[in-house]
């Protein structure tokens, strides 16, 4: 059973997305320190300190000077991979390690050979390091699971090893020509970093090889295996819950299909999901020899910018699964008209469109259900709600998909936790991009971290809530739920359970109105001044329990529970014929 996640546009994760574990200390934020080393700050920064050192050579300063400088290159190099503004890959600020080693040549020159070629060698090695590295920059993964091409995924010698090896190999051979220590140990650290360069350009040329003769025969191949249709995704790392949620219901029906990555760093995920043969292609000219002859649609879970690759060959069906749906205005975005169907999960879906001004084709909308919500467990009328799965989006994109509830987070766990309830807590995997929620988000677990020594209550969350259990899990943990606005909602009122929306822009009047869905629950204002009235209902009474069993039919489709997957099933079958 795969996982029922949020949606999104631009492929971000949604509250709930498997393997894509929330970590605080792995929060990828972008900082200053990034951001400049991203504009080339930090490679002009090291290669200044490089020019500086052959300056001061070439005028004559003492060896132990240029040593200093020297190394001073090599802590700089390392802290930049420390602070993860630069990865450790092979080829790093390469025109400064040259330029520190022409100012050690400069001071050993006039003492022969025995010292300044060890300086030369390491030289060439730089040289061949920075060219191994752009060749694996090209060759990216290519395939995987297709009959009659075998090529592995990636170089024997890893970028990361030569990324390290460099620089310290750079570091031993400086201190080895500058210092009075034998002469052979720069050669030894020389020839090791020349040897180790060669090997891996040797085993990345042999790579680049491999798939170029593979590439030379992909389309015969891809025709004898005869691919009815294609899975297209482009997305970043971390998002494989995009594709993850429709694989088991796309292997349902039945006949060959090939998955198509557009981002080589997604290629693992994909690979880990499937039986399927899955193919990165990059470029838009790429997809040409994919275009077999017994393919008859392709289909999307996002709004990707190269998704047009492939829109443009007219020959096949195009359509959207998404991968998820709610009442965001990334769910009636104008772009979806591109596709020739976008299979939703019931009305709230095309009326979204409608409402906002949106025309689209007679036939353009399939209601196919939610397949992913099938194993959700509705709920027993009158069961008293003591667990509460807290779920926030994440800051999103752009100014129209802020929806995260994080920064009143504390609020509503503090409340939650004040009330006896257990709190399952799965946040954004993408809350570690935004400094605010991060805050807010360690906040909140320390909050149940402390709770749980104290009282003993068994919150959960962390890894359990984030990778053990998948969101079908957390909600059939859950008795109700507060979220804001994403697919996490929707998904949920399939169990019928009572659940709270936060509303953070606006007032709730007009959430009401841009969100229906929250109709069948209870509305949190963007301040928290409601939360004990909102709590009371949540926990209590329920009076919108009779409405949100209306809007179940209306935003998941009216479908028999013990066959709902069928009509996705049903209906994909008919875009393939």
């Amino acid at each position: 059973m795969t996982e029922t996640t949020p949606e999104t546009t631009e492929t971000p994760p949604e509250p709930g997305a498997p393997q894509a574990a929330f970590a605080i200390e792995g929060a990828t934020a972008p900082t200053p320190a990034r951001i400049a080393w991203g504009l080339g700050v930090g490679d002009l920064v090291l290669g200044g300190v490089g020019l500086v050192t052959l300056l001061v050579a070439a005028l004559g300063a003492p060896d132990l000077v240029v040593l200093v400088l020297g190394l001073v290159l090599a802590v700089l190099l390392a802290l930049a991979v420390r602070a993860q503004v630069a990865q450790p890959v092979a080829g790093l600020a390469g025109v400064g390690r040259l330029l520190v080693l022409a100012a050690a040549l400069v001071v050993v020159l006039p003492q022969g050979p025995v010292h300044w070629l060890p300086l030369v060698l390491l030289s060439a090695a730089v040289v061949i390091e920075v060219g191994y590295a752009r060749v694996v920059r090209v060759a990216v993964p290519f395939s995987s699971h297709l009959p009659g091409i075998d090529v592995r995924p990636s170089a024997r010698l890893q970028p990361r090893w030569l990324g390290y090896a460099g620089p310290v190999a750079a570091a031993l051979v400086l201190v080895s020509a500058l210092t009075p220590v034998p002469a052979w140990l720069s050669w030894v650290f020389a020839l090791a970093a020349l040897v180790l360069a060669l090997a891996g350009l040797a085993d990345a040329a042999l790579w680049v090889l491999q798939r170029r003769r593979a590439e030379r025969r992909l389309t015969k191949t891809l025709t004898a295996y005869g691919p009815r249709f294609a899975l297209h995704w482009d997305a970043q790392p971390g998002t494989g819950y995009q594709i993850g949620r429709w694989i088991p219901y796309l292997d349902r029906l039945g006949v060959p299909y090939v998955v198509v990555v557009r981002n080589p760093n997604s290629f693992a995920e994909a690979e880990r999901m499937t039986d399927q043969p899955v193919l990165v292609r990059r470029g838009a000219r790429e997809m040409d020899p994919v275009m077999v002859s017994t393919l008859r649609c392709v289909f999307y879970v996002n709004n990707a910018l190269r998704n047009v690759h492939v829109v443009r060959y007219a020959g096949l069906r195009h359509v959207q699964l998404n991968h998820g749906d709610s009442d965001k205005a990334t769910s009636y975005n104008p772009v979806f008209r591109m596709f020739d169907r976008n299979f939703v999960a019931g009305q709230a879906a095309i009326d979204r469109f409608s409402a906002h001004g949106i025309s689209t084709a007679p036939d353009f909308f399939e209601i196919v259900g939610r397949p992913q919500v099938e194993d959700v467990a509705v709920a027993v009328p009158g069961t008293p709600v003591r667990r509460v799965l807290y779920a926030p989006t994440w800051a999103g994109m752009h100014a129209d998909s802020a929806y995260s509830s994080l920064p009143i987070g504390p609020e509503i766990v503090q409340g939650l936790v004040a009330r006896g309830c257990t709190v399952i807590y799965r946040p954004h995997p993408y809350t570690g991009r935004n400094p605010e929620l991060v805050a807010a988000s360690q906040r909140i677990l320390a909050l149940l971290a402390e709770d749980r020594a104290k009282t003993g209550t068994e919150h959960v969350f962390g890894a359990q809530a984030e990778q053990v259990w998948s969101i079908v899990d957390c909600f059939n943990a859950a008795d109700a739920l507060v979220s804001d606005v994403s697919s996490v909602v929707p998904d949920f009122l399939y169990s019928e359970k009572p659940f709270a929306v936060a509303a953070m822009g606006g007032s709730v009047e007009e959430f009401f109105a841009e969100m229906p869905v929250a109709r069948g629950g209870y509305v949190l204002s963007g301040d928290a001044g409601n939360l004990d009235a909102v709590l009371d209902d949540l926990l209590g009474a329920d009076p919108q329990h009779a409405e949100r069993r209306r809007l179940k039919t209306y935003y998941l489709g009216d479908f028999p529970a013990e066959t709902y997957a069928d009509a996705f099933l049903e209906a994909g079958r008919r875009e393939i014929a």
